[in-house]
């Protein structure tokens, strides 16, 4: 048994018995009743929806498949996909007052949210039809749309009509001001219906062979959406009917469009602060919103560590403010794409630098560039020499190592043993041997660019 939704839990509800092969089912604007084609039988069912009833069964239609009802009420409208034609119900009397002959096999029905006009997918003969309400006739040519027209929707204000086309996988955007397609939309596999929302803004299109349901939005994407405070940013809007626009609003203030088509604009953000509704005016209304952001330019306060070696590879640390947005940071020319850890850190893997010294280090957001921090770039360290190259196993013994990039040394072993050391200048550090075991041991150095080796002997005691 199927159930009544209500805004609260799901509720059981009745069963109401209609005709054969209920397709189509609308309901009246007071929602007093609901109207069901029964494509099975050809007639229509009357339910009321206060007793959960069919309190009227209207005959002499022809596989009725779709239903629309006028503003009023007054009115419904059901297509007769076996016989070409749109049957008018009188709803005051439940009777067919008029058949109105359109094209083959029609299917989608929409009414203008202003009563005057019906619009009707006519699936067989790839066209849709309208109808004057106030003659019950036929008015134009039909409108060539796309292959097996199957659903129709109005928009709020009555612009635009939508009718998904079953057969060559897409919606076609008519202009009921002209009557003419403005835009074609690819969407999924075999669209069969479509719902736009109150606002106008969104179609949802059900894909019957995707197994999907297909969102469309006059502004599609916005790229980038986020720029300096300042303005300036070259900004790329994707949607559909965007030709012509005449106005580009960013929150309060409008932006200067460089380039306009039907699918996408090309615009210069103007100045602002904080998250702005993007949209876009033309003479069919204004889209539907998109959100930019303005980012204040941001600081660094410094990098850890504060070099590493020519060949990169080091693990840095950023530490700044307004880092939330940053997609780039430079050592000299060089870029590299950073990590964010938060609006106030980032982490980022140096790249190779072409010679040993220091490089500039800027950090870009969609806010700007700060570029006041510094990379010490370090060729790896040698050693040329030990003196003494030898000395007792107890240990003790003082020696001055010499070589080159000793500044950064943060570590010594000798013998696998760390030990202390005083870093004299870039080339030259002392310490003093540990205890040890005859023979020769390494002594390594290892600095913030690598490390180097070079050999130390211990030295037996002599023995009587």
């Amino acid at each position: 048994m199927p159930a009544i939704a209500s805004w609260g839990p799901l509720v059981e509800g009745p069963t109401v018995p209609v005709g054969a092969g209920p397709i189509g089912i609308a309901i009246t604007p007071n929602g007093r009743h609901a109207y069901v084609a029964n494509n099975g039988d050809s007639t229509v069912s009357v339910i009321d929806t206060a007793f959960f009833t069919t309190v009227a069964t209207i005959p002499g239609l022809a596989g009725p498949v779709g239903v629309a009802l006028g503003p009023s009420g007054t009115s419904a409208y059901v297509t007769n996909a076996g016989s070409g034609t749109v049957s008018v119900i009188d709803t005051a009397t439940n009777t067919v007052t008029a058949t109105i002959t359109v094209g083959a096999n029609p299917i989608g029905v929409a009414v203008t949210p202003d009563g005057s006009h019906i619009y009707v997918a006519n699936n067989g003969d790839g066209t849709v039809s309208v109808i004057d309400t106030a003659t019950d006739a036929v008015v134009g040519s039909p409108i060539p749309v796309g292959t097996n027209p199957a659903g129709a929707a109005s928009s709020p204000d009555g612009s635009q009509i939508w009718v998904v086309n079953f057969g060559s996988n897409s919606v076609s955007a008519i202009d009921t001001a002209t009557n003419t397609v403005t835009d074609t939309l690819t969407v999924g596999a075999s669209p069969s219906r479509v719902a736009i929302t109150p606002n106008g803004l969104s179609s949802y299109v059900t894909d019957n062979g995707a197994n999907a349901v297909t969102v469309i939005e006059k502004l599609r994407a916005i790229s980038p959406n986020a720029g300096p405070i300042e303005g300036g940013t070259v900004v790329t809007i994707t949607g559909v009917n965007l030709a012509g626009a005449t106005a580009v609003n960013f929150g309060p203030r409008q932006a200067s469009v460089i380039a306009d088509t039907a699918n996408q604009l090309t615009v210069i953000s103007p100045p602002g602060s904080g998250t702005v509704p993007v949209t876009v005016v033309t003479p069919g209304g204004t889209s539907n919103q998109a959100l930019f952001q303005y980012v204040p330019a941001p600081t660094v306060t410094g990098i850890d560590p504060i070099s590493g070696p020519i060949a990169g590879g080091t693990s840095a640390t950023v530490s700044g403010i307004g880092l939330l947005t940053a997609h780039s940071v430079t050592f000299g020319a060089t870029p590299a794409r950073p990590t964010v850890v938060s609006d106030t850190q980032l982490t980022v893997t140096a790249p190779p630098g072409t010679t040993a010294g220091s490089v500039p280090v800027g950090v870009t957001t969609a806010g700007g560039t700060a570029r006041n921090l510094i990379y010490t770039y370090l060729d790896a360290p040698t050693v040329t020499a030990l003196s003494p190259g030898s000395g007792p196993v107890s240990g003790g013994t003082p020696i001055t190592l010499t070589g080159t990039g000793l500044t950064t040394t943060n570590q010594v072993t000798l013998g696998g043993v760390p030990v202390a050391f005083n870093v004299i200048s870039d080339t030259t550090l002392t310490l003093q041997s540990p205890p040890g075991t005859a023979g020769p041991a390494n002594l390594t150095v290892t600095t913030s660019a690598g490390t180097a080796t070079a050999t130390y002997t211990y030295v037996p005691a002599p023995t009587t």
